[in-house]
């Protein structure tokens, strides 16, 4: 009951209390919709902090450092492939290159072939 709304608790409530005794199955509660009048205004979360005019802002050379900082450990999670899997991938990657290859030229040649006939 703690999911229905307070108009559904006090007006359906009986209803539903009925329902359940009586066995039947009864369809879970949606959520109450915001107002119209609520979605203009912002939260407490959403605004923005202002900064004091004797608050100076990071220079550039700090705001580089953090961002390599960041890099540096974002790069630590990543997790790599062994030489197995990358070799592997590799022969993969340079037999379908070598297949559309020498489907395009054959492409090629027969359309070429095609248009020097048509032309001549």
């Amino acid at each position: 009951m703690k999911l229905l709304a307070k108009d559904e608790q006090t007006a359906g409530g009986k209803a539903r209390g009925a329902a359940k005794a009586k066995g039947a199955a009864s369809k879970p509660a949606l959520p109450a919709k915001p107002k119209k009048a609520d979605a203009g205004k912002k939260t407490e979360g959403s605004k923005k902090t202002v900064k004091k005019s004797g608050e100076a802002g990071k220079s550039f050379i700090d705001t580089a450092r953090d961002y390599l900082r960041d890099v540096v450990a974002e790069l630590k999670k990543v997790v790599w492939p062994s030489r197995k899997q990358t070799l592997g991938t590799t022969g993969v990657v340079l037999v379908i290159v070598c297949l559309t290859s020498l489907f395009l030229g054959f492409v090629d040649l027969l359309f070429s072939r095609l248009l020097h006939f048509m032309v001549h």
